[in-house]
């Protein structure tokens, strides 16, 4: 029997809902670079550098990965509690951070290059996604860098180093994952997938774009941006139509997705009202906790019962993604009291986060029949 545990996206999956857990008990803890950096550097990044690695066979029909590729999230991961670490009390160790992150995000982005490269008939159009998401990461750490050459200027990077990494790095990695698992999970056709990723890349790139410049000067940026992006995600829910009804009245997965997807617009559209920047708040509770929770659901009994389908595989995913209209009812609450009453409302997303965590440990104690 494979041990849940020793799959790597698995492992980073578990790690960032306890870290959400973490931030969701904390006083304030979207007031403090320490607190945000916990939980998007040492829980999304090297769960996305897994993911990556764990798709990239997938999207360019190769073997799986060489082990040595394991490491990379693992070294993300060292690169994220030495930047938070700086954070905390120790400055100087952003001078190892970054250089770790840069190479760890490079070596990752040149072995997806190879297997580009290598694939017959050319790789999916989602691998694409990911490169753009990696080198948008790149450029945010580079950001962070001249806060050492032109400190005065820090407000600036800041800015286009948190757009970057939540509109660049996590929004192109998880719209164009969730372009090709939404209609998995949720068993409709979308046979235009591939061509539409091909085509919409250029302009969720410029959309991107338009958003870190227009955080830093001035809403018709952000604007424009806004419109491109909520263009794109339209295109990209089309081919639910006559699909809609099962996937938003039953209480599963695909439901946590399409309201992850409901919660990246609500984001997006949050820049318009906030002078530019992102409400944090939004970005948590409506688009990153449902997104993680939608794709646990669906994931985790695959990489725990990997091969054909099983009985029990789909048990385990439906429990996996029960109560699922309940628990984005309390993401919407803690994000509207956060947003409109105090920070307290992060409290809210206690439960929604103990629900996955308690049905994940009920996986992870079963044993095969």
């Amino acid at each position: 029997m494979s041990n849940l545990f020793s799959l790597t996206p698995a492992r980073y999956g578990i790690t960032l809902l306890a870290l959400f857990l973490l931030f969701a008990t904390q006083p304030h803890p979207l007031a403090t670079a320490f607190m945000l950096h916990l939980l998007l550097a040492v829980g999304v990044l090297p769960l996305l550098f897994a993911a990556m690695i764990y798709f990239t066979p997938v999207l360019t029909r190769s073997a799986s990965p060489a082990p040595w590729l394991h490491t990379l999230p693992l070294l993300a991961l060292v690169a994220a509690l030495l930047a938070v670490a700086a954070l905390w009390q120790w400055p100087w160790l952003l001078a190892l951070a970054i250089p770790l992150a840069l190479l760890s995000t490079a070596l990752l982005f040149y072995w997806m290059w190879q297997q580009a490269r290598r694939a017959l008939g050319g790789p999916h159009p989602g691998l694409r996604w990911y490169q753009a998401a990696l080198l948008l990461f790149m450029a945010a750490l580079l950001l962070i860098a001249l806060i050492a050459v032109w400190p005065e200027q820090w407000l600036l990077w800041r800015s286009l180093h948190r757009h970057l990494n939540l509109f660049g790095f996590v929004g192109l990695s998880a719209i164009g994952t969730l372009q090709v698992l939404l209609p998995t999970v949720g068993a409709y056709p979308d046979p235009k997938a591939g061509q539409r990723l091909h085509q919409d890349l250029p302009y969720a790139l410029l959309a991107t774009l338009l958003l870190v410049l227009g955080g830093a000067w001035g809403i018709p940026l952000s604007a424009a941006g806004v419109a491109i992006w909520f263009w794109l995600l339209v295109r990209m829910l089309l081919p639910l139509q006559g699909h809609w009804r099962p996937l938003v009245s039953g209480n599963s997965s695909p439901l946590l997705l399409l309201g992850a997807v409901g919660g990246f617009a609500v984001t997006l559209a949050s820049t318009l009202w906030q002078e530019g920047q992102v409400a944090l708040p939004l970005f948590f509770a409506l688009f990153l906790l449902p997104l993680l929770s939608g794709a646990l659901a669906h994931l985790l009994p695959l990489w725990w019962w990997p091969g054909l389908p099983t009985p029990r595989r789909a048990l385990a995913q439906q429990r996996l993604g029960e109560g699922a209209a309940w628990r984005l009812a309390l993401c919407w609450l803690s994000a509207l009291a956060i947003t409109f009453v105090s920070d307290w409302g992060i409290g809210l997303l206690v439960l929604p986060l103990l629900w996955p965590l308690a049905q994940i440990l009920v996986l992870a104690l079963t044993k095969e029949s």
